[in-house]
């Protein structure tokens, strides 16, 4: 469930693409220094989403540099980092472990064991590190995977399970002031992301014949179901006080999130 938290680079500046380009090489730069190349096996553009609004809410220090990698060996580009970029990097591969987890549980033919064992690795020290964030995705996803088990046909409260679920992931700090709003945040956009996913699988889980909540729906109670998703994380965001990203962020929440629905419209 990842990848759908993205930028439409064609509606922001130059200047703005450059600095998204350098806070996604700044997540990819931890994930190295965190994990080596496990980290970087599992960059995915929604954490980047979380470092540019955690860095900017809370108002921390960014650092970086210039560096090569793998991706790009032959120049130099620029990275941004902060102290939410660590944070992030540590909740990807949280995410990373649980998703791949349900995968080889569900024997997916994307399963990787190999990569799974990989990420357990690193997970009792990201649990001693998060507990809270920990616990709660691992019983919200015990949860999601008990009613898929069982054919709920809700796709609303299967969003909502999966939304609370993502929640702490955008609470850093427990009981701060702006954890309510980062709270809501994370469910909506974690509702979302949820009804998106299973909007773009819903033919080919059809033909399978596996589960997906969404069978059965028609496209515009679909819609409808992802505007109301899409409408609470614009009230949580901009509840939020951002400047210094709020218009890649806006980019983002506004736009962005929806072109996978557009494009899966399109190929209809």
């Amino acid at each position: 469930m990842f990848g759908f938290i993205t930028p439409t680079k064609s509606n922001l500046s130059k200047s703005e693409i450059e600095k998204y380009k350098a806070y996604y090489c700044g997540l990819c730069h931890e994930l190295k220094k965190g994990y080596g190349k496990d980290g970087i096996s599992v960059l995915s553009y929604d954490m980047v989403f979380l470092t540019l609004l955690l860095t900017d809410l809370y108002n921390v220090n960014i650092s970086g540099g210039f560096e090569r990698c793998v991706a790009k060996p032959l120049k130099e580009h620029k990275y941004i980092t902060s102290q939410y970029s660590e944070y992030a990097a540590d909740m990807q591969m949280l995410l990373s472990y649980y998703s791949e987890l349900d995968k080889v549980t569900d024997k997916d033919e994307g399963a990787d064991s190999k990569k799974l064992k990989a990420l357990s690795s690193y997970m009792s020290r990201i649990e001693e590190k998060y507990p809270r964030q920990t616990k709660t995705l691992r019983e919200g996803l015990s949860l999601l995977s008990k009613e898929e088990a069982e054919g709920q046909e809700d796709a609303v409260k299967m969003s909502y399970i999966f939304g609370s679920t993502l929640s702490e992931v955008f609470n850093p700090i427990e009981n701060d002031f702006f954890s309510p709003h980062l709270l809501d945040l994370g469910t909506a956009i974690g509702r979302f992301t949820y009804l998106m996913d299973a909007f773009v699988d819903r033919k080919k889980d059809e033909k399978k014949g596996v589960y997906n909540p969404l069978v059965g729906f028609d496209d515009e109670h679909i819609e409808g179901m992802l505007m109301n998703a899409a409408t609470d994380a614009s009230v949580a965001f901009e509840s939020l006080a951002l400047d210094d990203n709020l218009a890649i962020l806006r980019n983002i929440i506004y736009s962005g999130i929806w072109k996978n629905y557009d494009k899966e419209k399109k190929d209809d």
